[in-house]
């Protein structure tokens, strides 16, 4: 496998807040999020898939209403809920809201994607095909939730007392991020989850994909 790499030094800004601090609002080590060099990972090089591993940092840090369906499962009243830092405060960034796919259409909107397709669940944006007509293609057939390309879009289907699915993008080797963020996929955080939830996308730009397809598909000793 031809390995790629991409210096995040000054990219993952987080508003206000520096990567550094943003580490530390989420008590990670700084290279999780700070990312020198992408070791042993394949890498999305096109300005839509860095944008989005940076906007999608920014969703992650918002204060937003909780989905309904995470509302009645917290038994949160509606008056507190419809702020995410009232209920979580300091773990805001780490938590789920229940609105994975709202983050990572507002992500996309701000990486130049047209949203008009991305108004889905998770679920949805893959059954009904909506991510191929925002521009995306699926190589779940090259790739999975532990060897996808940084920058890679990730579908899954099922849930944890829903049906909505998740989606994530995967920012960094040990960074997976959409209403929140996590060291591990949805599906690699304990064996419960591994059965809840199915990857069924693992998605990217056209033109990028191409880009990573052609490349890794090349003979040994030719560019």
């Amino acid at each position: 496998m031809r390995l790629y790499t991409f210096a995040l030094s000054g990219l993952l800004t987080l508003g206000s807040l520096s990567s550094i601090a943003f580490a530390e609002v989420l008590d990670w080590p700084v290279d999780q999020v700070i990312e020198e060099e992408a070791a042993d990972v394949e890498v999305c090089q096109d300005f839509i898939c860095n944008k989005l591993r940076e906007e999608i940092l920014v969703e992650a840090s918002k204060c937003r209403p909780l989905a309904n369906f995470k509302r009645r499962r917290m038994r949160v009243r509606r008056a507190k809920a419809g702020n995410s830092c009232r209920i979580f405060q300091d773990k805001n960034f780490a938590l789920s809201k229940g609105k994975c796919a709202a983050a990572i259409k507002d992500a996309c909107v701000r990486s130049g994607i047209d949203g008009k397709y991305l108004v889905e669940d998770a679920y949805n944006l893959h059954k009904k095909g909506m991510m191929e007509k925002a521009g995306f293609v699926n190589l779940i057939w090259k790739y999975n939730e532990f060897n996808a390309p940084l920058g890679a879009v990730m579908v899954y289907v099922g849930g944890a007392s829903h049906r909505y699915g998740h989606v994530e993008i995967r920012v960094n080797p040990n960074l997976y991020c959409s209403d929140h963020c996590n060291k591990h996929p949805v599906s690699g955080q304990s064996l419960l989850l591994k059965n809840k939830y199915r990857l069924v996308g693992v998605y990217l730009p056209f033109t990028s994909s191409i880009q990573i397809s052609s490349k890794t598909a090349l003979p040994q000793g030719i560019n």
